[in-house]
C-alpha cells in the first residue's frame, strides 16, 4: 500500500475512533455508571464538561509536538493518553480519578485528532487535500453514528461498563501500533504556524480585503456569530450527554437512547455534507436561522413527548439542524471575513464556545432538583429560540467600509466556500 493510503488510512481510523469512544459514547456509560456508583447527575455532567474543556485546553500541543517530535509520535502520544484514560475509567470507584480519566480522554482526543491528521493530508495530498480532508472529517463523523451502537452492544450484553473502557484501552493502544507503523510526515513540522496553514495550502483565498483579526473580532457581525456558535454548541455538548438518560426516563431503558445518539450523528452528517452545497444557492444566513429553528424545535418535542419514538426523530432533527447551523455559521466567516484570516476567526469563535461546557453541569443539576432532564430540554429550546432571534435580527455582513475589499474577490465563486469551509469546521 502506498504510504500516502497508508497515512489517511491510519489518520482516518485515528477520528473515527475518537469520535466514537468519547463525546458521543461517553452519555451511555455514563448513564450505566451513575446508577452503579451513586453519583449526583450535575457530577456525572462536570466529567462530560471536564472531557470538552480539556479538548480546548489542549489545542495549542499538537503544532508544539509535531514540531518537537513529529507527527507520528503526537498522534502515538495522544492514542495512548487515550488508553491511559480508558484504563483509568474501567477500574475507577471515586469520581474524582474518573474526572481525571475524562480529563486525559480530552488530551488524547486532541492529540490524536484533527490537527495531525489536517498536516498530515495537506502535505501527502497537495493537489487534492480538500477532498481528502473532506473524506476525512466524514468517516471521523462516522464515528459518532457508529459509537452509540458499539457502546450499547458491550454494555448491553455484558452489563459491565467496566469491561466497556477495558475494551477501548485495548484498542487504543492497538490504534497506537497502527499509527507508528502507517504514519509518516511527507514535510518535517518546521514552526507552528506550518500546522496551523496546512488546511489552506495551494488554495486561493476567497477575499483578498484588508481584514485583520484585530479588525474582525470588533465587528457586531463576529459577535453574533461567535454568540450563536456558544448557543449551539452548548446545546450538543449537553445533549450528548443527557440523551440517553433522558430517553431510559421515558421508561424503555438504554438501548433506544443508543439508537437516538446514533441518528442525531447521522443526521448531523449528512446535514454538514449537504449543507456546503446548499450554501452555494443559497444565503447562508438563511440556512444558518433554519438550522437553529429545527434545533430549537427538536428540543421543544423531546421536552414534551412521552413517547420513545417521537423523541428518537426528534434527535434526527437535531442532528439536521446542528449539521446545517454549524457549518452555515463556518461558510459566513469566510465570506465575511476572508480566507486569509478565516483560520484565525475560526479558532476565536471556538475559544468562545468553551463557555459551553457548562451546559452538562448545568443540565445535571437541573434533573437533581427535579428529577428529569425535561426542563433542561425547555431551556434549550429557548435558548436556542433566542440566538434564531438575534440572528434574524442582527446578523450582517460586516461594514465594507470598516476593510477595503478587492473588487475582484467579490466575483469568487460560491462553491469555493464550501470546498474550503471543509478544512475549518472543528471536529465534535
Amino acid at each position: 500500500m502506498p504510504r500516502n493510503a497508508q497515512v489517511m488510512l491510519a489518520a482516518s481510523l485515528a477520528f473515527f475512533f475518537v469520535t466514537a469512544t468519547t463525546f458521543t459514547s461517553l452519555g451511555y456509560v455514563l448513564y450505566t455508571m451513575v446508577a452503579e456508583l451513586g453519583w449526583s447527575k450535575a457530577s456525572a455532567g462536570l466529567s462530560f464538561s471536564l472531557l470538552g474543556l480539556t479538548c480546548g485546553l489542549a489545542s495549542p500541543l499538537p503544532p508544539l509536538l509535531m514540531k518537537t517530535i513529529g507527527t507520528r509520535w503526537t498522534m502515538v502520544a495522544g492514542c495512548l493518553v487515550l488508553a491511559a484514560g480508558f484504563l483509568l475509567a474501567s477500574v475507577i470507584t471515586d469520581l474524582n480519578f474518573f474526572f481525571v480519566a475524562t480529563a486525559l480522554m480530552g488530551i488524547g482526543f486532541t492529540l490524536a485528532a484533527p490537527s495531525p491528521a489536517v498536516y498530515l493530508l495537506a502535505t501527502w495530498f497537495p493537489r487534492t487535500s480538500a477532498r481528502m480532508i473532506g473524506f476525512y472529517f466524514m468517516i471521523g463523523s462516522s464515528g459518532g453514528i457508529a459509537g452509540p451502537l458499539i457502546v450499547g452492544t458491550i454494555v448491553g450484553l455484558t452489563g459491565d461498563w467496566r469491561l466497556h473502557w477495558l475494551v477501548m484501552a485495548i484498542c487504543s493502544t492497538l490504534l497506537a501500533v497502527i499509527c507508528f507503523v502507517c504514519v509518516r510526515d511527507a514535510v518535517k513540522v518546521e514552526n507552528v504556524d506550518q500546522v496551523k496553514e496546512a488546511g489552506g495550502q495551494g488554495e486561493k483565498p476567497a477575499a483578498s480585503g484588508t481584514w485583520t483579526v484585530r479588525k474582525a473580532l470588533r465587528t457586531p457581525t463576529f459577535l453574533v456569530l461567535a454568540a450563536v456558535m456558544t448557543v449551539v454548541q452548548m446545546v450538543v455538548t449537553s445533549t450528548h450527554s443527557i440523551l440517553v438518560a433522558h430517553i431510559a426516563n421515558l421508561g424503555e431503558g438504554a438501548a433506544p437512547g443508543a439508537i437516538a445518539m446514533s441518528l442525531l450523528a447521522f443526521a448531523g452528517t449528512g446535514a454538514k455534507g449537504v449543507t456546503g452545497a446548499v450554501c452555494e444557492r443559497f444565503d447562508p444566513r438563511h440556512i444558518l436561522v433554519f438550522g437553529l429553528i429545527l434545533q430549537a424545535v427538536a428540543m421543544a418535542i423531546l421536552w414534551s413527548t412521552p413517547l420513545v419514538l417521537v423523541a428518537c426523530a426528534a434527535a434526527a432533527l437535531f442532528g439536521t439542524g446542528w449539521g446545517m447551523a454549524w457549518l452555515s455559521a463556518h461558510v459566513l466567516i469566510l465570506r465575511y471575513f476572508g480566507a486569509a484570516i478565516a483560520g484565525d476567526m475560526v479558532a476565536m469563535a471556538t475559544t468562545a464556545t468553551t463557555l459551553a461546557v457548562f451546559g452538562p453541569v448545568g443540565a445535571g443539576r437541573i434533573a437533581d432538583v427535579t428529577g428529569s432532564y425535561a426542563p433542561a430540554m425547555l431551556v434549550f429550546s429557548l435558548l436556542l429560540a433566542a440566538a434564531t432571534a438575534i440572528a434574524v435580527l442582527f446578523l450582517r455582513a460586516p461594514d465594507s467600509t470598516a476593510a477595503e475589499s478587492d473588487a475582484e474577490s467579490e466575483k469568487e465563486s460560491a462553491g469555493q466556500d464550501a470546498e474550503l469551509v471543509t478544512q475549518l469546521v472543528p471536529a465534535e
